[in-house]
């Protein structure tokens, strides 16, 4: 049975579903059972640049339904009972069944860092080609150092982003039913569309696409603990 409409009035008084409310054309309204949370990365330093990409109905309705602040703030951009897409996803995707399946959670992160191109003791972030700073090297609690996927330097979420996700996290696998599991440890980082098109919990989108970044080694898995960290179950 689909899943049932979440009235405003039920709402946690956490979430906020006014202030980046997205437009009908933003997202698909049809009602769908869910089993699956993916956590994103947005690649941007605020909510509200999201908000003002995804509002607009040639972005062809591309948006999650909710998006933490680097405060910890939560907003709900749409009913997360309906859908929109957030995997793009070319291959084991029918009908956009994973997108249609799954709740994304967009947490504001600039991403992958690289050391300053001018030799400057700043990591930077990728508009104007990796020029524009977002930490010193020296603030080594605003970066993970770890490669991955072809960089060295990961911006760090911040510990109120982590109490907002996994409280959200909590909440949603509470009112769709959607099992609190993750991958396992071993599993975490790779993509695998075999068992993650059949997984059902809480995954990343890099665990959906390998040339995806998000969320990437920064994120704090243990953060959304006590959850059963176990394989993805076969078919």
């Amino acid at each position: 049975m689909p899943a049932m409409a979440i009235p405003h009035e039920e709402l946690p008084e956490w979430i906020d579903s006014s202030t980046f409310r997205l437009p009908e054309s933003s997202y698909f309204q049809q009602r769908v059972p869910k089993d699956l949370i993916v956590l994103h990365a947005t690649a941007s330093s605020t909510a509200r640049s999201v908000y003002e990409t995804w509002k607009n109905p040639a972005g062809g309705r591309v948006s999650t339904a909710y998006v933490v602040e680097r405060d910890g703030r939560v907003y709900q951009m749409f009913p997360p009972d309906c859908w929109a897409y957030h995997l793009g996803m070319r291959v084991r995707n029918p009908g956009h069944y994973n997108d249609r399946r799954s709740i994304g959670i967009e947490i504001v992160n600039p991403g992958p860092l690289r050391s300053d191109p001018e030799g400057g003791d700043t990591l930077n972030w990728w508009p104007e080609n990796f020029r524009r700073p977002w930490c010193r090297v020296s603030e080594e609690d605003a970066y993970v150092r770890r490669e991955y996927r072809g960089f060295k330097y990961y911006a760090a979420y911040t510990p109120e982003q982590e109490e907002a996700v996994r409280r959200l996290v909590v909440w949603l696998c509470r009112r769709f039913s959607i099992p609190r599991v993750l991958p396992h440890v071993s599993e975490r980082d790779v993509c695998d569309t075999d068992k993650f098109c059949r997984f059902r919990g809480i995954a990343a989108h890099h665990n959906f696409r390998p040339d995806k970044l998000d969320v990437g080694p920064a994120w704090n898995w243990e953060s959304l603990l006590p959850v059963a960290a176990v394989r993805p179950r076969a078919a």
